[in-house]
């Protein structure tokens, strides 16, 4: 699945496109029915996101090629298994998700572009990374720290000036790539939309590996963003 130079490019530069496993199948129905069956911006485990999963051999051979190389760079005693899949469903009208700088807590975060509203606006939903901006956390505690100290670039203008001062990646996946980046190490957030855009802004993230899948700040956040 990953070839070499993606594998490379993953590890030295913090993120690598996948244009072999693009979707390129989706339906007015499905648009419809992801829509309709939304839990408010993010929702696990939608039933499209398991036919891409399915269709596009993610688990079957990316997950397989994620949990030898997790092995040949983190060495560590985790086992790299688990994952978390979710569905991102955001409009013009949603200005509360923009630019809220964060890390995931997963080793890997896979962007998968469903549905992206054509616009020419500067402000449409991108996606903002600022790849390896800081070293992979040895132990929980450090990487709750990490986390605590760059919530301070959750809000337009810090992120913009991190943006100045910072090595960083915009993408608007107008070419329907998916993107494969190393989500503990770098920080990113969407920008927001400048137009009050009635059409949808789909994405498919699908997590792998939590070091601390049991207890960990990032299953925390999971279960109580599920009540």
């Amino acid at each position: 699945m990953l070839t070499s130079d993606q594998e490379t490019k993953l590890f030295t530069e913090g993120y690598t496109s996948l244009p072999q496993i693009a979707n390129n199948n989706i339906s007015e129905e499905e648009i419809k029915e992801l829509i309709a069956n939304k839990d408010k911006i993010y929702t696990s485990g939608t039933d499209f996101h398991k036919k891409y999963i399915k269709e596009k051999n993610i688990y079957a051979e990316l997950k397989k090629d994620l949990t030898k190389i997790a092995s040949k760079y983190y060495k560590s005693n985790s086992t790299y298994n688990d994952t978390y899949e979710i569905t991102r469903i955001t409009k013009g009208t949603q200005g509360s998700e923009a630019y809220l700088g964060h890390f995931d807590s997963h080793l890997f975060t896979l962007v998968t572009p469903i549905v992206i509203p054509t616009t020419n606006s500067d402000e449409s939903g991108q996606l903002i990374l600022f790849p390896k901006i800081r070293n992979e956390p040895k132990y929980e505690i450090s990487n709750i720290i990490g986390k605590i100290f760059y919530k301070k670039y959750q809000s337009k203008k810090k992120f913009l000036e991190l943006m100045k001062s910072k090595k960083f990646v915009e993408f608007d996946f107008k070419d329907e790539t998916p993107v494969l980046f190393l989500g503990r190490v770098s920080l990113h957030g969407n920008r927001g939309f400048a137009e009050n855009m009635s059409s949808h802004r789909i994405t498919l993230l699908t997590h792998f590996f939590d070091p601390s899948p049991k207890y960990g700040i990032g299953n925390i956040l999971r279960i109580l963003r599920s009540r």
